[in-house]
């Protein structure tokens, strides 16, 4: 029941990410109009005073930033939703509006703790070095073993100390393209001590990404986590239930 979810409530204003083939792959903004069973109302959303198109069956995430009373950021609720109806404007609704059927819900904290498993490499990475008073961009070959919505978690063979600044590029999780981002290096660790080729493990925070990158990455890992979690349905792994997985606990 999505009445039970936090922060659902008549006049809310989500994130609609969705992908139009005129506009493309972009978060579009709506309004709860009301909310019954497993089923929410929303205001259709539009860009640049052009309709986002919306068919029927067509899966799209939604996302709730919430507030704690002093303002502080909470947990964003991420609703993971196909479409089940259109409703075009009468007389008595002017307002076009799309129903969504929630079929996931989960919560991510603005810090970004949860670390999505991965493994791809970097299509990018360079080291700030400097000599002599200069500074120049040292390449470097690694690959992604973890990401989050605050950094990632790299191995390279090459030792990286701590405080250095890298220069990044990667393929953002569940086909949303590309981020370019410089990060600091927060903690260094050979995971081969001894041995004569040595692989270092890297935390790396995100040091100049933008509130929007880091939002993007949130959704990105959150539909990374329901493709996992459809793929285990698809295995038998777990169950597929009726009513919207109910959001795990930060």
């Amino acid at each position: 029941m999505v009445a039970a979810l936090p922060g659902i409530r008549i006049g809310a204003t989500l994130a609609m990410e969705a992908d139009d083939p005129a506009l493309g792959a972009d978060s579009y903004k709506c309004r709860i109009e009301d909310f019954k069973d497993e089923r929410l109302w929303l205001t259709w959303p539009a860009k640049r005073g052009q309709a986002v198109k919306l068919q029927l069956d067509d899966s799209v995430s939604l996302a709730l930033a919430q507030t704690a009373a002093n303002g502080q950021p909470e947990a964003t609720l991420y609703l993971d939703c196909i479409v089940v109806d259109r409703l075009v404007p009468t007389p008595q609704n002017p307002v076009p509006q799309v129903v969504v059927r929630v079929v996931a819900a989960g919560r991510q904290a603005p810090r970004g703790s949860y670390r999505l498993p991965v493994r791809m490499p970097l299509t990018d990475a360079a080291v700030r070095v400097s000599s002599y008073g200069t500074t120049s961009w040292k390449p470097i070959a690694a690959f992604i073993h973890d990401i989050s919505a605050g950094g990632l978690g790299i191995t390279s063979d090459e030792e990286v100390a701590q405080g250095l600044k890298m220069r990044v590029r990667f393929p953002v999780p569940a086909g949303s393209g590309e981020m370019s981002v410089t990060v600091e290096v927060m903690n260094v660790t050979d995971v081969s001590p001894g041995e004569r080729l040595s692989k270092y493990k890297l935390g790396v925070k995100f040091d100049d990404a933008t509130q929007q990158q880091r939002e993007r990455m949130a959704r990105a890992i959150h539909r990374a986590q329901l493709e996992n979690r459809r793929r285990d349905q698809i295995a038998g792994k777990i169950d597929r239930g009726d009513e919207p997985e109910a959001p795990a606990a930060n």
